[in-house]
């Protein structure tokens, strides 16, 4: 067999073993139910349930119609048991586990790092909320087109055809219709262009003139439209500017950096303490983010695929910060860093390749050794023990990563066990309470339902939702007279709130029956 053919056969096999990591360390997930927002995005969906009805799928989900049209094609396929949606977050969450080996290749990465890349991707803890959680195949989807984007804007940028330039932007419009954070693909695509060229200044600036800058242009464009839209539409006269939050979603950055490492207290819901500029945890993040971006440009020159990994990172994480600068959404989402996680694992591939050589390097200063052979000899055994002990620290890893996987797999098998892991860590936040509470309410526990909506309400009296959730949690108990005592308070509290009047007329209608029983 030629070297060639052994090389391809090496990549195909690293390639396929990533992808198989990335499909086993899920099996137990695929009979998990639907859990939170998949009762929206899915149960509940009435837009998917056509699979014909394109209009009703893209009105479904203006802004992810794609990710709705998904959907679709698994509630024609499956119906409504989350077994065949999860099958396909895995199957997708595979072939972007392909889709890094591969362009960590094309970046001129060799097999080990293309594999290291690839193989932290398809095992980490970190990636199960956006992979074993139904809703969060945006990130997945949009990772898949994001990828693919960038692997064609590659050979648009070498000059191989109009045709690579309309695939990078029909890929790109894709990756936005799946999720918001595409939007940073311009500046991800346009680092990845100027570390990597080896023309002259001159040339690159050309490109930036013709290529990027129309890209650039565009998404930024685009994402005022959209914040215009969000601000005076979805939420008129509820959006404003919380300076004090990008402080704040920076210490969130170095969490994720931090979880990545160790991935330890993984939750559904994160409590984030807010944070002041004077605040060590303020001077702290700053430091963390700021030496990335110092240690990414560093890296151009050396390890210029390492510097766009870690930019990338960075980046992608900017629409979900200005989300919350907003002051809309939680301040942390574990599925949020799926397609920014590429970046930084691209990074992590290229340390690991670099230690690699360092294992394999010859011994130097050999004492003892009798003459040249027995020195060949010395370095032979030395280097071979050295890279033994290379792959199984690397194996060690995924094992750890792959078993941590497996746990958090098995914890969103039950949406009890998963609220009540929220409530452990973030106690004093009223949130995870009242999504405890439902969960124990679809398990017929209202007694414990009504338990968590009362320390709820303890938390946080001023929020009509506790109110309104206990008193829906003793109308089904039939205990009408203290329902609708909640739901007077829900109403004091909150005169417009359209829940607790909702509920005084289902109460009475459900008073009424009773009656006529």
């Amino acid at each position: 067999m030629t070297r060639p053919a052994i090389h391809y056969n090496g990549r195909l096999a690293a390639c396929s073993a990533a992808a198989l990591l990335g499909g086993l360390v899920y099996l137990n997930a695929l009979h998990n139910p639907f859990v939170y927002d998949d009762y929206h995005t899915v149960v509940a969906n009435p837009s998917i349930t056509d699979l014909t009805n394109v209009r009703a799928i893209v009105q479904g989900a203006l802004t992810r119609p794609i990710v709705n049209f998904s959907y679709a094609v698994d509630r024609a396929a499956w119906g409504t048991r989350p077994f065949g949606f999860h099958v396909t977050n895995v199957l997708l969450h595979m072939l972007n586990v392909v889709l890094l080996f591969q362009l960590a290749r094309q970046l001129g990465k060799g097999t080990l790092a293309a594999f290291a890349a690839a193989a932290l991707l398809a095992v980490h803890p970190m990636m199960t909320e956006a992979v074993g959680y139904i809703s969060g195949r945006s990130e997945v989807l949009c990772a898949t087109f994001f990828m693919l984007a960038l692997m064609a804007g590659r050979r648009w940028t070498r000059g191989d055809g109009r045709r690579w330039a309309c695939l990078t932007v029909g890929l790109w419009f894709a990756a936005l219709a799946t999720k918001e954070s595409a939007a940073m693909f311009p500046l991800v695509f346009l680092i990845y262009d100027w570390f990597s060229a080896p023309d002259t200044d001159a040339t690159r600036r050309r490109r930036v003139l013709t290529i990027h800058a129309p890209l650039v242009g565009f998404a930024l464009l685009a994402g005022l439209v959209r914040l215009a839209i969000f601000a005076r539409i979805e939420y008129p006269g509820q959006a404003s500017v919380h300076w004090n939050y990008v402080l704040l979603e920076l210490d969130v950055i170095r969490r994720y950096v931090w979880m990545l490492v160790v991935p330890a207290n993984q939750a559904l819901f994160h409590d984030v303490a807010r944070i002041g500029p004077f605040d060590f945890r303020a001077l702290l993040s700053i430091t963390v983010v700021g030496a990335m971006v110092a240690v990414a440009l560093k890296l151009r020159r050396v390890d210029w695929v390492s510097g766009v990994g870690l930019l990338w990172f960075l980046l992608v994480l900017v629409p979900s910060s200005a989300l919350i600068a907003l002051d809309q959404g939680e301040p942390m989402a574990e599925h949020r860093i799926y397609l920014a996680s590429c970046g930084m694992f691209l990074a992590a591939g290229s340390a690991i390749a670099w230690v690699g050589r360092r294992l394999t390097a010859p011994v130097e200063n050999v004492v003892n050794v009798g003459n040249v052979g027995d020195v060949d000899d010395v370095d032979g055994v030395r280097s071979r023990r050295r890279t033994w002990a290379g792959a199984a620290g690397l194996a060690a890893v995924l094992l750890s990563f792959g078993l941590g996987t497996l746990v958090r797999n098995a914890v969103w098998r039950d949406p009890v066990t998963l609220w009540r892991e929220s409530v452990d860590l973030a106690p004093a936040h009223d949130r995870p309470r009242l999504l405890l509470g439902e969960a124990l309410r679809d398990a017929n526990r209202r007694d414990e339902a009504m338990e968590q909506y009362q320390i709820a309400i303890r938390l946080r009296p001023t929020d009509p939702t506790g109110y309104v959730k206990l008193g829906e949690c003793l109308a089904e108990m039939g205990k009408f007279a203290q329902a609708r005592e909640q739901f007077l308070k829900a109403i004091d509290v909150s005169p417009r709130d359209v829940s607790a009047q909702h509920s005084l007329t289902i109460l009475a209608e459900m008073e009424t029956r009773v009656q006529l029983q």
